[in-house]
């Protein structure tokens, strides 16, 4: 799938009764001055394809202090909730690569080239989210400077059960097709993940910019999904083509550390013009 549907199945609407983030008479029922302050809680990543390192916004507020280099990610920070837009700059820059709003729209509105995205999801107050900043499949004739698109997911970080770990799988990788994480030689953890998407996500179908009133299967955790797998240490994994099982030369998936209850994200990614992939493993920690 290309990453401006993809972009799209990943967005929920906000309203849904299950993504209250907090028991609003208990909020309500404090001193107004007491009341500590509501913010989203946003893990940033930069998945770009160039090493230029950058700085992410909530609005015209620089939301990281210091840049965030290629394959990097920041602690969970605080930013604005609701209706936010977020933005990217490089370096000491002040252009935006990226630019995008979430939970400005009523319905799904898909990405073209002459047009940019908007949804009905947003980051929600208390609850703990990741931004991935990665590149576009193609050039916006809208915003010819905007290289990048933003993809934001929503994290479960209840603990796994015992001896296991929790993982989320994302391929980033422009040219690499449809495909699968697997243990060496072995059995895949996720299949037929497309470039722009997470393993074993609930993609979120529309017409016409309007998605249905009911989709099975969704929730705020089913569309960046963590799966159980067994920790271990020097666990061997690999990349392959989904449609013919061939390896892809991926490197960095060697002698990984899964520590028992920890929660891990994956992501696969690569340089402008490089042939070959890397992969980085995210500790979703606190």
């Amino acid at each position: 799938m290309k990453l401006n549907s993809i972009k799209n199945a990943l967005l929920l609407v906000v309203s849904l009764p299950l993504l209250l983030a907090c028991d609003k008479n208990d909020y309500l029922d404090i001193d107004a001055s007491e009341r500590p302050p509501l913010n989203a809680k946003v893990k940033f990543i930069n998945a770009r394809a160039t090493a230029v390192p950058v700085h992410f916004w909530d609005f015209t507020r620089q939301v990281t202090t210091v840049t965030v280099t290629r394959n990097g990610s920041t602690a969970y920070l605080d930013t604005q909730y609701g209706k936010v837009q977020y933005n990217l700059t490089e370096g000491t820059g002040t252009t935006y690569k990226a630019s995008y709003v979430f939970g400005g729209s009523a319905t799904f509105v898909q990405e073209t080239n002459t047009s940019s995205f908007s949804g009905p999801n947003g980051p929600i107050a208390t609850y703990y989210h990741t931004l991935f900043a990665v590149p576009k499949l193609k050039p916006s004739t809208l915003n010819p400077g905007n290289t990048d698109s933003l993809i934001l997911v929503y994290d479960d970080l209840t603990a796994p059960s015992a001896g296991k770990v929790k993982l989320r799988f994302a391929n980033f990788v422009t040219r690499a097709g449809t495909v699968d994480l697997a243990y060496v030689g072995g059995a895949s953890i996720f299949t037929s993940v497309g470039y722009g998407s997470f393993g074993e996500q609930t993609i979120i179908p529309y017409t016409n910019g309007k998605s249905p009133e009911n989709i099975p299967g969704l929730s705020w955790r089913t569309l960046g999904p963590f799966k159980e797998i067994n920790a271990g240490t020097g666990q061997n994994l690999e990349v392959r083509n989904n449609t013919g099982g061939v390896v892809l030369p991926v490197t960095g998936l060697r002698g990984i550390n899964f520590e028992a209850g920890k929660i891990y994200t994956i992501f696969i990614n690569n340089v402008n013009g490089d042939l070959n992939f890397n992969a980085t493993v995210v500790a979703q920690d606190l």
